[in-house]
């Protein structure tokens, strides 16, 4: 990392064939990467990612926009030459956390799970192409397996670069997150939005009940999504804790959720981190998949 701190917006004209940093805010001095956990996530048009030190304190966050939707050798540089630009050439961390955000994904009680029908998992929700690569993961805290797909190339590209990553879906990662505020306030819904659509996780007490993703264009195609959910597994509005978080929400969009759902919230994805002045500016819902884990 480069030994400096800084706050850079990038310039949004830029083609996403090279590197476009959208946000960097760095708040660290002679850094040694074997002490920070590095956790990224990864989309076909970019990534978001955060750097936590030893001790628990925020050091970098950061979004690139990126064409990572072509083959591995051209994903894999794409990948390289972003972390390269901010002074990451090595990848020798402590830790390496990777989630896909995607919405092939599925839970599958664990003494229930074999791993020889992982992709039929699968297949009863979605099609699977052969350019996919279908991942599993064990979620000790829901006694689940999370099964996924990436595309494959995106994988292979940051298996290459990173070997000893752990790979998680994004929906594991946000129904572990709601399980532990369920244990100590009951029903709980964790909602987060990001281009294009919406990925909800339900839990009743420390049961999850739902996990799914939906798109919507506008704030009224968003809350009638919700509440005919809400309908069809029998969760009542008035007995939940409605969590929001990811990309920031319209006025428009946070007036209509009120104006139905009663007591709604941030989620608090810094809880157990020690966040520096130098984050005050940033909107650190929106690296919610990254600093939870």
């Amino acid at each position: 990392m480069t030994n400096q701190s800084q706050k850079v917006t990038g310039n949004n004209n830029k083609t996403m064939s090279n590197p476009n940093i959208i946000n960097l805010v760095n708040s660290q001095e002679g850094a040694l990467s074997q002490d920070y956990k590095l956790s990224i996530c990864l989309r076909s048009d970019g990534f978001l990612f955060s750097l936590i030190d030893k001790d628990f304190t925020l050091k970098t966050v950061g979004e690139f926009s990126v064409d990572l939707s072509k083959g591995m050798t051209q994903s894999m540089s794409n990948l390289r030459e972003c972390f390269a630009s901010i002074g990451i050439r090595l990848f020798n961390f402590a830790e390496i956390n990777i989630v896909y955000q995607e919405a092939k994904n599925t839970f599958i009680p664990y003494k229930l799970y074999d791993d020889k029908n992982t992709k039929e998992y699968l297949r009863e929700i979605a099609y699977i192409s052969s350019s996919e690569t279908v991942l599993d993961h064990v979620s000790t805290k829901l006694d689940t397996v999370s099964v996924f797909s990436m595309p494959m190339q995106l994988y292979s590209a940051a298996k290459i670069l990173m070997p000893k990553a752990n790979f998680y879906s994004q929906h594991q990662i946000m129904a572990e997150y709601c399980f532990e505020v369920s244990k100590l306030s009951n029903n709980t819904v964790l909602l987060y939005k990001r281009k294009g659509g919406c990925d909800l996780v339900v839990f009743k007490a420390t049961n999850l009940v739902f996990s799914n993703s939906f798109s919507y264009n506008n704030e009224n195609d968003m809350i009638y999504q919700l509440l005919f959910t809400f309908e069809q597994i029998g969760m009542d509005v008035e007995d939940m804790n409605f969590l929001i978080t990811g990309e920031e929400y319209s006025t428009d969009e946070k007036t209509v959720i009120s104006r139905h759902i009663k007591d709604i919230m941030y989620a608090n994805p810094m809880e157990l981190i020690k966040v520096e002045n130098n984050f005050g500016g940033v909107n650190l819902q929106n690296y919610f998949l990254t600093l939870i884990k």
